[in-house]
């Protein structure tokens, strides 16, 4: 019989419970979950807090079915360890389930991405990939996002692939003639991963392929990339298991303030609101 291949957020698991095991943390337990069209987030004792991209109303790849999430079946997560919720997640067809799971990950490794212990652990903090980028360099974005912006003009070429169609970032300059924007940005339809990534110097991927289960495909693609960088609040995931499987740099938040992001998850007008009042950036590689 030949088993399947863990997936990263079965590793991230596994590396998670050795880590607390290691460490002797207490035992994290779910206070609350948050759902939102755009972000679920767990929050959990000790101060523990995650989020993760839900996909809902965001990507017409996803439909209701495939994002909705049982109310009923979140309320029985309430009080349990959020391990044992993680584990029953994480490998869930539904991609709301396994963003929970997600959530419940990047929830769990919230004490461990730490200045203090990454460094403790070797690694180099405070990088900034921009600086890392070369004038000769190809660029590839995986994830149309605000990131975009930063990396116009740094490079030789700048190639952006996403799953949204290619028209919902196309501006029509209407002048003399007609032209389109954004200038200096290629934008490519998800299907192009493969032939895009393989020429890529360095390569941003959106942490929103954790969940929706083509992190190993995507970052297959850019093995020949000189960096391969995660970013996004869903790749808030132990940096461990990440440069264990191809990334070399991680890009993400983690939560600076549990208990008004725990407020603010219930009262702030959106996610994304609560989001940035209460994040804490960090840049890590491995050297």
């Amino acid at each position: 019989m030949t088993l399947k291949p863990a997936t990263i957020l079965e590793k991230g698991y596994q590396k998670l419970l050795s880590e607390y095991r290691r460490l002797n943390l207490p035992d994290v337990r779910v206070k609350q979950l948050g759902l939102n069209p755009g972000w679920n987030a767990v929050i959990g004792t000790d101060g523990c807090s995650g989020v993760a991209m839900s996909f809902q109303d965001n990507n017409p790849l996803y439909g209701t079915e495939q994002t909705g999430i049982d109310p009923a079946y979140l309320q029985s997560c309430i009080g349990r360890p959020l391990f044992e919720v993680a584990r029953e997640t994480i490998g869930e067809q539904c991609l709301g389930r396994r963003s929970v799971g997600l959530a419940a990950l990047n929830a769990l490794s919230q004490p461990l991405v730490t200045d203090e212990v990454l460094l403790e652990k070797g690694y180099k903090v405070g990088i900034e990939v921009k600086d890392l980028v070369r004038s000769d360099d190809n660029l590839v974005i995986v994830g149309y996002g605000g990131l975009v912006k930063s990396y116009a003009g740094r490079c030789r070429e700048l190639h952006v692939t996403d799953q949204r169609p290619v028209e919902a970032f196309r501006t029509t300059i209407i002048g003399e003639t007609i032209t389109y924007g954004p200038a200096g940005i290629t934008v490519h339809p998800a299907d192009e991963n493969r032939e895009v990534l393989a020429d890529a110097d360095v390569a941003i991927i959106t942490g929103s392929t954790l969940v929706n289960g083509t992190f190993e495909e995507v970052v297959g693609y850019a093995k020949n990339a000189r960096i391969r960088a995660l970013y996004g609040s869903s790749a808030q995931l132990l940096p461990d298991v990440l440069f264990e499987n191809g990334i070399t740099i991680a890009m993400s938040v983690a939560i600076s303030d549990p208990e008004k992001f725990e407020y603010d998850v219930m009262n702030a007008p959106d996610m994304e609101t609560a989001l940035r009042k209460h994040q804490r950036k960090y840049n890590v590689g491995n050297p």
